[in-house]
């Protein structure tokens, strides 16, 4: 998961030298960093507040240790005069947003003023696509003017050229409520700040106080926006406390009470996409049955058919915690579907359960393993897998025989996901990062000749080809939105459409979606209509 951490706490805190700081953030999973640039000097605070110049020095580091910079804050000095030089900067460091103090107090000429110096800036810098964005603090929250708080009124009077870097922590120990105040300015939300406090009001450490994380995780999340750690204090060791707030806000990608989803059905013809259904709960990875017509997909591990506005449970007995890898048989008399466990730890296994009895048979022994193909013959199932070779776990795309037998690997290097068979038998597709980003492959049945099929700058999932072999559908997240191996549920994605020979890819659609929308294939029998499911998370749950 892309998440950020905000420097002056860490730089406040740490033993260690700048590099060995900045090395350590990477170790623990820390994409990007946002430092603080002093404008005019702080005599003694030189290692919080970096000079321009001092960053500058520092980019080389930062770039080799694989750390990017979205963002700075920036304190003191005349910016308006400096704003060449910030644009200059923006460039070298791949700056995307500067970052300005909100003024404490309700005054409307001091308002009136700082509105006039931001968008003076705010012009200039958006010359060079840097976006000036507004932080709040929880003085400038409390603070009234008109009726708002002295940040959005601020951002009003700057007419909607500076956007907003929203400190939920501090908004909530302002007295708003962050969920709402987020939401209130979704439209000025460019960044997002995490801190956190106890019921009395004292700073914790974040997920651990009061502050509803998983909403505003959520609301982060869905529009892409960059969000950053800004843990200020700490109890316990520095690096720990940092590690175990990025497993916390990571383990909310799996964390989806209050979502609201949608069937739906794009006609690859007209363009056109039409809402069939509305399920308030997580359905995902729809398959269209080529002779019954109905759309099959997987909701709180359970399988479930539907059409016509009716919804009935399809029996898979012992087989109660499906996931979104699901496949039909080519005969349609059978579903083969990934079954997850987690009593020896995080496990998944594949099984055939005919529909006649309702009863699974088991395939794949080894796990992980998550299916994604059924060969047209029936004779074989394609599946990524998490293996140890060499002392290191890798994925990779593996066959075995429908009746069971030995595993077969077919790919080395890169991670390597949602293997799909031709309708000929001929090819196997599947998505792998060997050539950077995440991007669609096709490669013969026994693993031979692979061939990249999309080149561009998003993360291309899940290559699923027409029943008439001749269009190629897929998903896309942007790039720097998330790791290009991580596929994850509640974002801002996009729907591809491309020939069978990897011409003319052009984008389709853009919705809420993600882990989930398209996991296998479902097309439906006529080729010309594609089956996905979107979301709709609910905006104040927690």
């Amino acid at each position: 998961m892309d998440l950020g951490v905000n420097l002056f706490g860490v730089l406040s805190h740490s033993p260690l030298p700048e590099a060995e700081t900045l090395q350590r953030l990477r170790d623990i999973g820390y994409t990007h960093i946002e430092p603080c640039l002093a404008l005019d000097p702080i005599p003694g605070m030189e290692r919080v507040f970096w000079s321009v110049s001092h960053f500058s020095v520092l980019l080389p580091v930062i770039r080799q240790i694989g750390l990017q910079v979205p963002s700075a804050h920036l304190l003191g000095g005349n910016l308006n005069a400096r704003s060449e030089a910030l644009c200059r900067l923006a460039r070298e460091a791949g700056i995307r947003a500067y970052v300005v103090k909100t003024p404490q107090e309700a005054d409307d000429c001091a308002l009136q003023q700082a509105a006039m110096t931001y968008l003076t800036l705010a012009d200039t810098l958006a010359e060079a696509g840097v976006k000036l964005l507004l932080h709040n603090e929880a003085a400038d929250i409390r603070a009234r003017s008109h009726g708002k708080t002295v940040c959005e009124r601020l951002a009003d009077l700057c007419q909607g050229r500076v956007g907003l870097q929203a400190d939920v922590g501090w908004a909530m120990a302002g007295g708003e409520d962050p969920v709402s105040f987020l939401y209130r300015n979704r439209n000025a939300v460019f960044s997002l700040h995490y801190k956190d406090f106890d019921a009395a009001g004292n700073p914790v450490k974040i997920g651990t106080g009061c502050l509803p994380l998983a909403a505003c995780f959520r609301f982060a999340r869905g529009r892409g926006i960059p969000q950053l750690v800004d843990q200020d204090t700490f109890d316990g060791e520095l690096f720990a406390e940092l590690a175990d707030i990025r497993q916390r806000i990571a383990g909310l990608t799996a964390d989806r009470a209050g979502s609201v989803s949608y069937l739906n059905v794009m006609d690859t013809q007209t363009g056109e996409a039409r809402v069939l259904a509305r399920f308030d709960r997580v359905i995902e990875a729809p398959n269209w049955h080529p002779q019954t017509g109905e759309l099959i997909y997987n909701a709180d591990g359970l399988l479930y058919a539907w059409k016509d506005g009716r919804e009935r449970l399809i029996p898979t007995g012992a087989c109660n915690q499906c996931n979104n890898d699901h496949v039909l048989s080519p005969a349609g008399d059978a579903v083969a579907v990934s079954h997850m466990t987690f009593e020896e730890g995080f496990s998944s296994r594949v099984y055939i359960v005919p529909f006649a009895t309702g009863e699974p048979r088991l395939v794949t022994p080894n796990s992980p393993s998550f299916l994604h193909g059924w060969s047209p013959d029936g004779e074989e199932l394609a599946y990524c897998a998490f293996r140890e070779h060499g002392g290191k776990r890798e994925v990779d795309i593996y066959t075995i025989p429908a009746a069971g037998g030995e595993e077969k690997r077919l790919t080395f290097g890169g991670f390597n996901d949602g293997p799909e068979y031709s309708p000929d038998g001929r090819h196997i597709w599947f998505n792998s990062t060997r050539s950077g980003l995440m991007q669609v492959w096709r490669m013969n049945r026994d693993g031979s000749e692979p061939m990249q099929m999309t080149r561009g700058e998003e993360n291309f999932w899940f290559g699923h080809v027409s029943p008439d072999g001749q269009k190629v559908a897929c998903i896309a997240y942007r790039k720097g939105h998330l790791d290009p191996a991580e596929h994850l549920p509640d974002m801002q994605v996009s729907l591809w459409l491309m020939n069978r020979d990897g011409t003319n890819l052009r984008r389709i659609l853009s919705f809420f979606g993600g882990q989930g929308s398209i996991n296998v294939n479902s097309w439906a029998p006529d080729s010309r209509h594609f089956a996905f499911v979107s979301y709709e998370p609910a905006e104040g749950a927690c």
